[in-house]
């Protein structure tokens, strides 16, 4: 698909708008049958106040469920934003065509039978995506459960999840690659009082994808998190680059991505697509752009509350109160590991608190408030104020249980509270009954039923604040990658040839070495010790076959080490190319720095713990290219080894900074080959040096 990502504006709506803000619908082969298909959206609306037009359109029919009924599109002679089509596949593309000569600009498809089903139907999902190009209307579908508008009460969809839920606006949005997923979204956020501004189920993409619709939701006043059910990314490139607009407009994206698979089978010259696997990909492109990765609707609802009420802290610094010691204990057990912190009362909050709380109650971090809340509800109210009195809090956590026969007052004490605290207040209420949480809720305070969904929530609501304000730092559009794939990889280079093209580049250090040919008398002056090592194209990972013979200290044994190697390659009938010898140079640290052109994601940078624990214990992220040396600074920074890299218990640290500087641009460098894949392993650090003490290279054909 070949979309051209646009900003909504006055004089330039976005391609999506007569879809999902459509003022008029028209419904083919429109249903008397409220229960069926194509008879589902006509009822919804009616019921729901759909401020716009509804035409049904049936041949057959005069009059469908108390609207007038049309033979043709074209009959209508009036306006239609938006076509509604669930007839038979084989009828989908001339309705497409008949609307199209109307001047229908959207289409929503519920029909399946295309590429899901079989050639045939992938042959009739190409025709509807060239119909879509050629004249510039928006399809969503086919095979898709459709869209929703709660503002207008478009509801352009059979889902289930209508049928016993009133209409309720608020200020969620999603998006859906999934029909069913996205009938269970719909469900929670009707029943638990939530709500949603827009709803967007995609099925088989021939047009509107997932990227399509966060661009347009990002323009949209009444969505202020958006959630994300995908199963794969057609357009990469736009995909980032709409994760990234969201980000930057403040609107929280929330995914689950679904499926995982490992690029193992693949990566025959290299450990790096086995460290790399496809769904870390995916799950490093998510990152990258600010989107928050959960594992299921409940874990979404969880952050989307705290997000929806703002409730997400500036910092990791919590004042945390409780009517019960036990749940403060469990609080703070919990935050630990999040990078949350209770960090003890300042003297002057310890001293405001003094005179609010009972004699018995000794100020603190977590606060045991106990059960004197029973006679002194409006307390909490006074004790959160003179905690928020400390500018370093970034929100206040209050646990409180059951407590029924008092929720009216601590709805009030907290809603008055809420107006007076500069930071997010967030509640844990065990027991709590759904008339307090809709009254909270509607204070601005999220209300969880659990400590560990509370901390989590918190914890992510953090991590998505700080990956925001990176992304809004880096330039504003995604650079034109320099190479354009061949689509074509050669064989793997021996190492010498890779390290003689890595050569040009100037980030990366090669050791002083030789090659010498079978017969060729060891050169004078060599830097013992050194190491030699079988060259050949056809044996890439030398030391699993012993090819590699370390620490030779002097020139007898170096002699004797080479005629062992060629013994060796002859052995393995394999072409050699010669010995390469090469100095040992004492480092401090080792990596795996892998690049590779990904199929999907194209220009990919991995690193790892380098060394034999590479793969026993993987330590490994991913970094989706173009990346400056910030980005990599903060891809370090998510090594598990990143503290040894910085320096551990007298061990010598590594130049942060220079090496971040170094990788990118060596990232650069790369991106300006014809190369399919280059991976150094391992990369040797000392200081701000950089030595790449073995390296595999493919080549990328270009015709």
């Amino acid at each position: 698909m070949l979309h051209s990502n646009q900003d909504a504006s006055p004089g330039n709506p976005h391609r999506l708008e007569a879809l999902l803000n459509a003022r008029s619908v028209a419904v083919i082969g429109a249903s008397a049958d409220p229960a069926k298909i194509a008879g589902r959206p006509i009822a919804y609306m009616r019921a729901r106040g759909y401020t716009g037009a509804i035409y049904p359109v049936n041949p057959s029919r005069e009059e469908v469920q108390g609207l007038r009924c049309h033979p043709s599109i074209a009959a209508i002679g009036q306006p239609v934003d938006l076509a509604i089509i669930g007839t038979a596949a084989a009828h989908v593309e001339g309705a497409i065509r008949e609307g199209i000569a109307a001047g229908v600009k959207a289409f929503v498809v519920f029909s399946s039978g295309f590429a899901e089903l079989d050639e045939a139907g992938r042959a009739l999902q190409k025709r509807l995506t060239a119909l879509a190009r050629a004249h510039g209307v928006a399809i969503v579908g086919p095979n898709c459960l459709g869209i929703a508008n709660s503002r207008s009460g478009l509801l352009a969809t059979f889902t289930t999840a209508l049928e016993s839920h009133a209409l309720q606006q608020g200020g969620f949005s999603f998006v859906s690659q999934s029909g069913a997923l996205g009938a269970y979204w719909m469900d929670i956020v009707l029943r638990n009082g939530i709500g949603f501004s827009q709803w967007v189920t995609t099925g088989n993409e021939c047009d509107v994808d997932a990227a399509d619709a966060i661009e347009f939701l990002v323009a949209d006043p009444d969505t202020k998190v958006i959630g994300l059910y995908i199963e794969d990314i057609r357009r990469i490139d736009a995909f980032r680059a709409a994760l990234d607009r969201a980000a930057r407009a403040g609107k929280p994206v929330i995914a689950i991505k679904a499926g995982s698979s490992s690029a193992g089978a693949a990566a025959a010259a290299s450990h790096t697509g086995a460290l790399a696997g496809n769904d870390a990909l995916y799950d490093a492109c998510l990152q990258q752009h600010g989107a928050l990765r959960v594992r299921s609707l409940t874990e979404m609802m969880d952050a989307a509350r705290l997000l929806l009420h703002n409730a997400a802290p500036a910092g990791p610094r919590l004042a945390v109160m409780t009517v019960s010691g036990g749940a403060g204990v469990l609080i703070a057990d919990a935050s630990e590991p999040l990078g949350l912190q209770l960090p003890a009362l300042k003297p002057e909050v310890a001293q405001a608190l003094v005179p609010i709380l009972p004699s018995f109650v000794h100020p603190s971090n977590p606060l045991d408030i106990t059960g004197n809340v029973l006679q002194d509800t409006p307390m909490i109210g006074r004790a959160m104020q003179a905690l928020a009195t400390d500018t370093d809090t970034h929100a206040i956590v209050l646990f409180i249980g059951m407590m029924h026969s008092i929720a009216d007052a601590f709805v009030q004490a907290l809603s008055q509270a809420r107006s007076h605290v500069r930071c997010p207040i967030v509640v844990i209420w065990v027991g709590a009954m759904d008339s307090s949480i809709h009254a909270l809720e509607a204070a601005g305070i999220p209300v969880f039923l659990d400590i560990p969904q509370a901390m989590q929530a918190l914890a992510r609501g953090l991590q998505m604040r700080r990956t925001r304000a990176q992304i809004i730092q880096r330039p504003g559009a995604l650079p034109t990658m320099p190479v354009t794939d061949g689509g074509r990889s050669l064989p793997t280079l021996s190492e010498w040839d890779g390290k003689r093209l890595l050569a040009s580049q100037q980030s990366v250090q090669i050791p002083a070495g030789r090659l010498l040919k079978a017969g060729e008398a060891l050169p004078s002056g060599l830097p013992y010790p050194v190491v030699a090592k079988l060259q050949s194209d056809q044996l890439l990972h030398k030391s699993d076959a012993g090819g590699v013979a370390l620490r030779i200290q002097d020139a007898p044994s170096l002699q004797e080490a080479i005629e062992r190697l060629h013994e060796l390659g002859a052995g393995l009938g394999i072409p050699v190319q010669g010995i390469l010898v090469e100095q040992m140079l004492p480092f401090d640290h080792e990596l795996l720095l892998g690049l590779r052109r990904e199929p999907r994601f194209g220009p990919v940078l991995t690193l790892a713990r380098g060394g034999i624990e590479a793969e026993l214990d993987p330590d490994v992220v991913n970094l989706l290219l173009p990346a400056n040396a910030d980005d990599i600074a903060q891809m370090l920074g998510r090594l598990r080894c990143f503290k040894l890299l910085q320096g551990f218990r007298g061990r010598p640290g590594a130049d942060m900074p220079a090496l971040a500087r170094r990788i990118a641009d060596l990232c650069e460098w790369f991106l300006q080959q014809p190369l399919r894949e280059l991976e150094i392993n391992p990369l040797a650090i000392q200081g701000s040096q950089m030595w790449a003490l073995d390296a595999l290279i493919t080549p990328m054909a270009m015709d």
